[in-house]
């Protein structure tokens, strides 16, 4: 990852200053799946085997992932004595690789942004999953998660693929 884009929490206790955590902001969906697989943060790597085809999950996820994950959310409260209005925009993204794959791809804008290092285009990335076909009938599902938040996602996710009627997850 390119340390250029690493961010350095600090803590502040009356005038003193103490480093709480270094963490880097994926630029890249590759620099995203390398930082799961290696651990990093809270986050997890799952592999499933699902028994059905490999273009059957595709076009599955080519609609879910449009109708349910493409999604603005607005919100809004008080803060003090003033109305805060913020929003994310949830992109998702479904490539096919040759006829032997597919990279499924979640990432989100907030707004207004937070301080920090710069954020890829499209936004964070919260979300991969790599999928490819074993057998007639098998497809494996890499999938690279968070292990906080987006259980919802990660279930409806995990539904669709195996084959389940799903209903679009309510995003907050």
């Amino acid at each position: 990852m390119n340390r250029g884009h690493s961010i350095l929490w600090l803590v502040v206790f009356g005038a003193a200053v103490w480093p709480l955590a270094a963490m880097e902001v994926p630029q890249t969906r590759q620099e995203f799946v390398k930082a799961v697989t290696a651990g990093e943060g809270a986050t997890r790597m799952e592999k499933l085997v699902v028994e059905r085809e490999f273009d059957e999950i595709y076009r599955v996820l080519a609609v879910k992932s449009a109708t349910c994950l493409d999604v603005q959310v607005r919100r809004s409260g008080f803060v003090g004595n003033q109305v805060e209005v913020s929003s994310s925009d949830y992109n998702p993204t479904l490539t096919r690789i040759g006829r032997n794959g597919a990279e499924f791809t979640l990432q989100v804008v907030h707004r207004p942004r937070g301080v920090g290092p710069s954020i890829p285009p499209g936004g964070l990335y919260v979300m991969a999953a790599d999928i490819r076909p074993l057998s007639k009938g098998r497809t494996k599902v890499v999938l690279y998660r968070p292990t906080i938040g987006f259980k919802k996602i990660v279930g409806s996710l995990k539904q669709w693929t195996a084959g389940e009627n799903a209903d679009c997850t309510k995003i907050k």
